[in-house]
Parts: structure tokens; C-alpha cells; sequence
């Protein structure tokens, strides 16, 4: 009788098995917006993971008239230009290259009111939500190197341009970031 009860159990067992997963199954269903606004996520927010590269592979845009001699190691960097106000100068970032990369960065909201305590009494006054950037703990570096300088012109390529290099920065490793950044609006 014990051999028997052996032999069946097994397959009984799979059996009872095989009805409990096939009673499981589940659906999608739309949501309105006043469901949707009581679902929140596990960070209230998202995080990114990735990797951003300049000009990794270099070389100029439009060759070698731009001005710039790209012959030592065949690199010549991305360049970004912001002018901060009308019929200023430009602030630039030049010869920009190499790779950045990051895991963990978490985007998300963040109320700032009187319940705030590393504002002192301004968090009462403004209000308001702000972006919480988090940074990751770990942010690598991989060849990335910038000047950064000012400049008459957006482009390298005008008649009276004219650059100032202030600084230039070289980084090759890791780096340990720790901390939130927050980014408050200016139009209320």
C-alpha cells in the first residue's frame, strides 16, 4: 500500500500544481485621472542609469579650417556655447570629449513649506515644489576633459572671434557623489 501511495504522490502533486497555476491569471485595465493620481511609484520619482560620450572618437566638425590643430592624438573636442545675456559675451565649454557615466540617478519632487527644516523660516514663505536630483554614489570617468573659457562668439569660425581659456580639467576614474541637488523655479 506504501509503494502505491509513493508512486501516485508525485503525480498527484503535479496535478494540484498544474489547477493552481492555471486558476492564477490577471488583466489590464485603464485608469482615470483620479485613479492615476492616487498611484505612486517606489521612488515617488525615476531613476537613470547611463552613459554620456563627447566627441569620443574626435576629430573637427569642418575639418581642419575651423582654426584648431586636432593632430596631437586626432582629437578635437564638442564645444557648447550659452550666452547668458543679449549682446554679451559667451560662456563655452571647449574641446569637450571622453565619456561620463552614472547608476542611480533619481529624479523626483519635492514639497518645500514650513515643514522643512534646512531652510530656516524661507521654506514657510516659498511653498512650493522643487526637482530633487539624487545624485548616484558612484559616477565614472572615463578620458573626459573640458576648457572652460569665454569667448566673443558662439563658433570658432567668425572674423573677430576671440577666446580666453580660464581652466582646463582633465578627469580619469571614479568619484564618489552623495547628496540631493535641488532645482527651484524662477517663474512662480
Amino acid at each position: 500500500m506504501m509503494t502505491v501511495a509513493k508512486r501516485y504522490l508525485g503525480t498527484f502533486l503535479l496535478i494540484v500544481a498544474g489547477l493552481m497555476v492555471s486558476q492564477a491569471h490577471g488583466d489590464m485595465k485603464p485608469l482615470g485621472e483620479d485613479d492615476m493620481s492616487n498611484v505612486s511609484g517606489q521612488y515617488g520619482g525615476m531613476s537613470l542609469s547611463g552613459d554620456v560620450s563627447f566627441n569620443k572618437d574626435g576629430g573637427p566638425l569642418d575639418g581642419e579650417g575651423v582654426g584648431f590643430d586636432c593632430s596631437s592624438g586626432g582629437r578635437c573636442g564638442s564645444r557648447i556655447a550659452a550666452q547668458l545675456s543679449e549682446g554679451g559675451g559667451w560662456f563655452v565649454l571647449d574641446d569637450l570629449q571622453g565619456t561620463f557615466a552614472f547608476e542611480g540617478l533619481t529624479l523626483r519632487t519635492r514639497m518645500i513649506d514650513s515643514s522643512d527644516t534646512g531652510f530656516g523660516s524661507d521654506a514657510g514663505d516659498f511653498n512650493r515644489e522643487v526637482i530633487e536630483i539624487g545624485m548616484p554614489d558612484t559616477a565614472r570617468f572615463e578620458n573626459f576633459s573640458y576648457t572652460l573659457a569665454t569667448s566673443s562668439t558662439a563658433r570658432p569660425t567668425g572674423s573677430d572671434f576671440q577666446q580666453t581659456e580660464r581652466m582646463t580639467v582633465e578627469m580619469d576614474g571614479d568619484i564618489t557623489l552623495d547628496g540631493n541637488m535641488l532645482v527651484f523655479p524662477t517663474n512662480p
